[in-house]
């Protein structure tokens, strides 16, 4: 009774992309066509996300890690290297944790082991206008924390992102983007964030306001082996910078494990 949209492109050894709050798979325009030149890339919408379905009632990080597993199921994928960016790093490890085998390695961008302080009073402020304003100031305001000031120095660059937002044919459900922020606010981890066995590499964008480099050190510390690697841009940087993103992912992607 519950339906997730994906899009499977290319042939090769499987990676799977998870979005972060509030996205769906179109962040990961500028990936997939690079990426699934050599490899399966399945991109898909997250719980309360563009073109999955989005029930208002109470969602969990674990719920939406059982739904990557159960897509993975479906697709008949045992094991996959998976690539989770935001609240997507997140339900990563926490379907590393539950079931190891499903992950052959794990790419961490611009993430966390959980949020802290800083980042759910940042939350908190982005449910708070999503409750009081309009969807195109809302907008404007998560752009602000998202990119960075190079792009919000060529204005025309910068509104271009925000009306992509904003003009998306999918976008996000009020009840969608407030039933995935209580999950992510009420997330609690106890232990190693990932199992010892699972190849993980970290990359944050150096001008990350969102998730600041200090929450991927952290990360990078808790994981056993993990490597860390500081980029240009901001929280999303693989969008204003797929060229140097695309390699890194591509370089981690091809080490041995």
């Amino acid at each position: 009774g519950f339906s997730t949209y994906y899009e499977d492109s290319g042939s090769g050894d499987p990676v799977v992309f998870i979005c972060g709050l509030s996205t769906d798979l179109q962040f990961w325009r500028f990936q997939v066509p690079e990426l699934s030149k050599t490899y399966r890339v399945i991109t898909f919408d997250n719980r309360g996300a563009g073109r999955t379905d989005a029930p208002d009632e109470p969602y969990t990080i674990v719920q939406m890690a059982n739904d990557l597993d159960a897509l993975l199921g479906y697709l008949a994928i045992e094991s996959a290297s998976v690539v989770g960016w935001s609240m997507g790093g997140v339900i990563a490890q926490t379907l590393a944790r539950a079931n190891p085998w499903r992950v052959g390695q794990l790419l961490l961008l611009s993430t966390f082991v959980a949020p802290d302080g800083y980042l759910k009073a940042a939350i908190s402020n982005w449910v708070n206008m999503r409750r009081a304003m309009p969807f195109e100031l809302v907008a404007r305001h998560v752009a602000r924390m998202v990119y960075s000031p190079a792009l919000a120095n060529n204005p025309t660059a910068y509104e271009a992102f925000i009306q992509v937002m904003v003009n998306n044919p999918y976008r996000q459900t009020d009840h969608g983007f407030f039933r995935q922020a209580e999950g992510l606010l009420a997330y609690r981890v106890e232990g190693a964030p990932v199992p010892p066995s699972i190849p993980a590499a970290v990359m944050v964008g150096e001008g990350d306001q969102l998730t600041p480099p200090y929450l991927s050190e952290l990360l990078t510390a808790a994981i056993p082996g993990a490597t860390m690697e500081l980029l240009p841009g901001a929280h999303s940087g693989f969008i204003e910078h797929p060229d140097q993103w695309n390699a890194a992912i591509a370089t981690a992607l091809a080490r041995p494990r």
